[in-house]
């Protein structure tokens, strides 16, 4: 299996797998393509496109107005045929290595406390390290935040 990964431009087809794989990953939890277009023209979004051309997982990335070297990991998608081979944290490694060269020098995540295996790969794996707990989203809405310097 050969896998590429690159920078997405918002193009029809492009938009249309990426709400594919969103949807494949997180149900009624995927982003829809009003959060979707304006993420890859204004944000960072990365492709893993396999042998075929096809992408197969995604990440996107937003810009700190407060801290312009610093950005947020909002989400990262991958088919569910795909999991368990390491994708999603390849597809991070190149995005973290892009952004870094765009002279990005820090990364910020929030996570489920509850969601250990998205904990492991990022502080094991990915070298972030939490920095404090945030109630995002209400009751019950507790996030851990992580942070990497790149």
């Amino acid at each position: 299996m050969v896998i590429t990964f690159k920078e997405a431009k918002p193009e029809p087809d492009l938009i249309s797998r990426i709400l594919h794989i969103e949807k494949k990953d997180f149900g009624k939890g995927a982003l829809n393509e009003y959060v979707i277009v304006p993420l890859m023209r204004h944000g960072r979004v990365y492709i893993a496109v396999d042998e075929d051309g096809e992408a197969i997982a995604c990440a996107y990335f937003l810009a700190d107005f407060y801290d312009p070297k610093l950005c947020f990991l909002l989400s990262v998608a991958v088919l569910p045929e795909f999991k368990g081979y390491d994708i999603g944290i390849s597809l991070l490694d190149y995005a973290l290595s892009d952004l870094k060269d765009l002279g990005l020098t820090k990364v910020q995540l929030t996570v489920d406390p509850s969601n250990y295996n998205a904990l492991s790969v990022y502080r094991e794996r990915l070298g972030f390290s939490v920095t404090d707990s945030a109630d995002e989203y209400g009751a019950g809405g507790m996030r851990l935040v992580m942070k990497k310097e790149l």
